[in-house]
């Protein structure tokens, strides 16, 4: 859902973006969203979902700014894209599993969501390795998962059943968004 709109609305994401453009290497930013990722799973661990809510947002933040910094700069290379998109399924699970461990979930309901976020992104690099194309698609992606966490955890300063319920959403939509890709693959590849 992010994904198209900010396909259909590239100078909002350059907006927010703009003032931190700077030519650097954008692994080492890739690895700061990693370790904000991190510091996000330990505060849902502690059950600080205020400070949580925030690693998780700048987790998001510096996700984005990696990829613009590599396209304004031309510093594309096959080695950032996979510490890209391995920090990021890392970054998915520090998260998750802080989350997972917390207060606010029970267990099998959060090693579920590992495991169905893990299975969307799976489908998006089986997609890659048989297509040679990208594939997003699905009702939900990792920016839409990151706001829903964002929101959900922030939540929790007024319905302390807000974190529960924003993963229930998530295990939902992510399910949705596997079998809409592993149908879509699978028509592809027919």
């Amino acid at each position: 859902m992010l994904s198209d709109f900010s396909k259909k609305y590239p100078r909002l994401r350059k907006l927010v973006t703009s003032r931190f453009l700077f030519k650097i290497n954008p692994n080492y930013i890739t690895f700061l969203a990693f370790l904000m990722a991190c510091f996000a799973g330990y505060f849902f661990y502690i059950s600080s979902f205020i400070l949580a809510s925030l690693f998780v947002l700048l987790n998001g933040f510096f996700d984005i700014l990696d990829g613009e910094i590599a396209r304004k700069y031309n510093i594309n290379s096959k080695l950032g894209d996979f510490l890209d998109h391995t920090l990021d399924r890392l970054a998915d699970i520090a998260i998750l599993l802080g989350i997972t461990l917390s207060s606010a979930v029970p267990d099998i309901i959060g090693f579920s969501l590992i495991i169905v976020t893990l299975l969307v992104s799976y489908l998006g690099t089986q997609a890659h390795a048989l297509t040679k194309k990208r594939f997003y698609g699905g009702i939900i992606g990792r920016a839409d998962r990151i706001i829903i966490i964002f929101v959900a955890s922030v939540g929790m300063m007024l319905f302390e059943k807000s974190l529960y319920y924003g993963v229930l959403l998530l295990i939902l939509l992510s399910f949705v968004t596997f079998l809409q890709r592993f149908y879509i693959i699978y028509k592809q590849l027919k």
